[in-house]
């Protein structure tokens, strides 16, 4: 094996410096030529071509939101712009409309114009579901809209803070949308008999359709009303009967007002055929009559918070298949607590002689037939802006109006002297419902509903004597304060005891009082922690 054996060292420093001097040659060498391709370039991919960007009906964002239910093929795109295209008037955002509101804004109809005077109160809350603690005190509809913008920026939210009476067609404060209509539905969620055959009428003129929806106590209803109808209806199963008052087929199907006919008013007699005594007799009883039908607002007869969601719920479902096209005339009624808590009702065809949809002689010519659009228009251009029929609900007095006026020999107090005479020997009637009065009463009231006081009065003065009201010491001549929830049913209940008393000529004389303002007033004057609702 042969060793290697190692250059001398000046050897080896020696061919180092030759090597650093033909590198440096090289780098000057290779600085002086001109930059050259690299002679093997890695392969690059073909340019794309350019994509056109395609239109579509909805921006990225509503396909997102709204694709769960497009996917669907009873809606689809087409059913989800026609949704879209849509404009609808949403008359109250209280019970009923809230979940309305709430699931057809989310729903994705284009533009909803709401209309409510009323504000927002804690005891609306646990059915009122789109308003909140934080938006007590302002106006329902600047509430509604505050809330439905935060779920949908997409849809467009027009808030007035009217109310939908006869005076709103002569101001010059009203929308233009309301005075000259285009909306695709009308949405009526209101609480009382005057506003519903109103709007009902103001639909029939426009020939706009109508979804009506009602919800008090543990009772609701929905109904389509003035649906226009693709065809005469044919006489097989399932279609429409043609009206017994018409052999012309109807073109639209029944308003509001063919179901539900309103209330004829009263007769009033002459003056000359009845004396003043009996006057009142007339009035009194008319006026009890009323109280015991009941106003049909929520505040005066209670709701069932969750069956305003149902009615809510199915209002909206109704009005998705108008807007899609394909509603049918129909009717629903809801019962949460009973057995059968959803019913599906036929309806009957419109009725030619409908006093909002029919179409008669007119009252000044006979010979000129009157419609609904020119009954309308003679409403539009009365200086005095008068509907027939129409009694205002946000002025009249429930169950009392102008008989809550004072009459000779009758006592009314306010609380204040009602809470003087406690522990005086005063005796309290309180004529609200007995749920009423499980809720909160005055110590030592005696309960007796209303309706049992009338039927009964001389058990409702027995259950004040003295020998059943043994809580405060009292007499037969100690004057007996009527009480009540606001001022109203005590009031009718002092005069139907005064009437029984004028034909019992042994019984004791007995000082009826009426209480003024009621419970309600017994809290804002007198005790704040009494219990309102």
């Amino acid at each position: 094996m042969t060793s290697t054996i190692p250059r001398p060292r000046a050897e080896v420093l020696a061919d180092l410096e030759d090597t650093r001097a033909r590198l440096q040659c090289l780098e000057k060498e290779l600085a002086s030529l001109p930059p050259a391709l690299d002679p093997s370039p890695s392969p690059q991919p073909p340019a794309a071509a350019a994509v056109p960007q395609q239109q579509h009906p909805l921006s990225l964002r509503e396909y997102k939101r709204y694709g769960r239910q497009m996917i669907l093929p009873s809606l689809g795109l087409e059913g989800q712009l026609k949704l879209k295209r849509s404009h609808i008037l949403v008359i109250g955002a209280g019970g009923l409309g809230c979940p309305v509101l709430l699931y057809l804004a989310a729903a994705g109809v284009g533009e909803i114009t709401v209309l409510d005077h009323d504000s927002v109160e804690l005891s609306n809350l646990h059915r009122q579901v789109l308003h909140s603690e934080e938006r007590v005190g302002i106006n329902k509809a600047e509430s509604a809209k505050l809330g439905l913008e935060k779920l949908n920026s997409d849809v467009k939210i027009n808030a007035h803070a009217l109310p939908f009476t006869p005076s709103l067609f002569h101001s010059a404060t009203t929308p233009s949308s309301i005075l000259e209509p285009s909306f695709s539905l009308i949405l009526d969620c209101t609480d009382n008999p005057a506003t519903r055959h109103f709007l009902n009428a103001y639909a029939v003129a426009y020939g706009i359709p109508l979804v009506s929806g009602g919800a008090v106590r543990t009772e609701g209803t929905v109904g389509v009303f003035g649906l226009p109808l693709p065809s005469p209806p044919s006489t097989s199963s399932g279609s429409a009967p043609v009206d017994s008052e018409s052999s012309t087929p109807p073109t639209h199907g029944p308003c509001y007002a063919c179901i539900f006919p309103p209330s004829a008013p009263s007769p009033t007699p002459p003056s000359t055929e009845l004396s003043p005594a009996e006057r009142l007799l007339q009035e009194d009883l008319r006026a009890e009559k009323l109280a015991l039908q009941g106003t049909g607002a929520c505040s005066d007869e209670g709701v069932l918070g969750i069956l305003c969601g149902q009615v809510g719920v199915q209002m909206g479902a109704e009005a998705m298949r108008v807007l899609l096209g394909v509603a049918k005339p129909t009717l629903h009624l809801l019962s949460p607590m009973s057995p059968s808590p959803l019913r599906t009702i036929k309806v009957r065809a419109q009725k030619p002689s409908c006093p909002a949809c029919g179409t008669f002689p007119s009252l000044g010519d006979p010979s000129t037939l009157s419609t609904p659009s020119s009954r309308w228009a003679t409403f539009l251009c009365h200086p005095e802006g008068r509907w027939e029929g129409w009694e205002d609900p946000l002025c009249e007095i429930p169950g009392v109006g102008s008989s809550s006026l004072k009459r000779e020999g009758e006592r009314r107090v306010r609380v204040g002297e009602l809470a003087a005479s406690l522990g005086s020997g005063a005796r309290i009637l309180d004529v609200r419902s007995k749920a009423e009065f499980g809720i909160c009463h005055l110590d030592g009231s005696i309960n007796v509903p209303f309706s049992s006081l009338l039927r009964d009065p001389s058990s409702a003065l027995d259950l004040v004597s003295p020998s059943h009201s043994s809580s405060v010491p009292s007499t037969d001549s100690s004057p007996i304060y009527l009480v009540c929830r606001r001022g109203n049913d005590s009031l009718l209940a002092a005069r139907a005891l005064s009437r029984h008393l004028s034909t019992q000529p042994q019984a004791p004389q007995v000082e009826l009082v009426d209480v003024m303002g009621g419970l309600t007033a017994w809290s804002q004057d007198v005790d704040a922690t009494f219990p309102l609702y």
